[in-house]
């Protein structure tokens, strides 16, 4: 299973930054092997790069970029909250059901950070969720 995770260096070691608008790319590598074959860092257009070659998943920060997220999420990527872990442990959580799906972009109609298994932490109040997530998932 292809996955992408943005980094800021060509690294299965790199911390994924706190926003995906923010990093200066992705990695796309295969889940249940990451080191083999080697990730691929790629730049530019991200979400046609991860579209392009069937990512199933991006482990990422928060996204603002409306035009960011829909691309993502209109190729049926799946958003996984995974500000300030490396790769490789964001790839464990993953495979743990312990990251957060990210249902919409940052000022979105929806909440844009939720628990495992994609219930809101929020009970709804978005202005909440905004506001104390990230202190949450430190």
């Amino acid at each position: 299973m292809l996955i992408a995770a943005a980094v800021n260096e060509n690294s299965l070691d790199a911390l994924i930054p706190g926003t995906l608008d923010g990093a200066k790319g992705v990695l796309i590598f295969d889940a249940e092997s990451p080191d083999d074959p080697a990730p691929r860092f790629v730049t530019g257009d991200i979400a046609r790069e991860m579209a392009d070659v069937w990512c199933e998943a991006v482990l990422c920060g928060f996204i603002y970029s409306p035009e960011l997220f829909e691309a993502i999420a209109d190729a049926g990527i799946t958003r996984y909250f995974a500000a300030d872990m490396t790769v490789r442990e964001a790839v464990e959580a993953m495979n743990a059901y312990r990251l957060g799906m990210i249902r919409d972009y940052v000022g979105g109609t929806g909440c844009h950070d939720h628990g495992a298994h994609g219930e809101p932490d929020c009970d709804g109040d978005c202005a909440l969720c905004a506001e104390d997530c990230a202190e949450r998932k430190a």
